[in-house]
């Protein structure tokens, strides 16, 4: 079972270190999209690129916020667990799903809408690269 390190010489994630602030801040505003997109839609919708203009439509943004929402818990208890590698997968896999999300978005409408996915992708892989990277 992995357990917090108690040590904070030794943590993987130190507290004070800008990496661990801005993987919280990420997993937070990750966690505001995807509560968004459960309990708005259509706004969400309209903010990711793909406006929705049938009510049916929504159920799948809700579906993609549920999926944003368990994405940024899971990378918030990686921090508070102070699991360096599997932080960094995370941020690799939201990353993966960026880049998809900016390839259906340019298909549907264009790249102009699509750019944000693209910054979006670069920007977690990066991290992600980061992270794996070492202390």
């Amino acid at each position: 079972m992995l357990a917090p390190m108690t040590d904070p010489a030794v943590r993987a994630l130190p507290l004070s270190a800008v990496s661990t602030w801005i993987a919280g801040l990420a997993a937070l505003a990750f966690l505001g999209i995807g509560l968004r997109a459960v309990l708005a839609p259509a706004g969400a919708a309209a903010s990711f690129g793909l406006p929705v203009p049938l009510p049916e439509g929504l159920a799948f943004v809700q579906a993609f916020g549920a999926r944003n929402v368990g994405l940024s818990l899971l990378a918030l208890a990686l921090l508070v667990l102070d699991v360096r590698l599997g932080l960094a997968a995370v941020f690799l896999a939201a990353a993966l799903i960026a880049g998809l999300d900016a390839w259906i978005v340019t298909t549907h409408a264009g790249v102009a809408q699509a750019i944000k996915h693209f910054a979006y992708a670069g920007s977690l892989f990066c991290f992600g690269l980061f992270l794996l990277r070492g202390r």
